[in-house]
């Protein structure tokens, strides 16, 4: 296995990655947020 350090503003998202870049404000971020504050995070399970 190869691991290379690059600074993060060398990653470039896929273009079909749906992940949204949401911004605080954003009726979805503010939702979200709420989602968070009252269930608190989720992690998963290392494989």
């Amino acid at each position: 296995m190869f691991l290379q350090r690059i600074l993060i503003g060398r990653v470039n998202p896929a273009p079909h990655n749906p992940r949204k870049d949401l911004q605080p404000g954003d009726p979805e971020h503010q939702k979200l947020r709420r989602n968070v504050d009252e269930f608190g995070l989720v992690e998963g399970k290392p494989r």
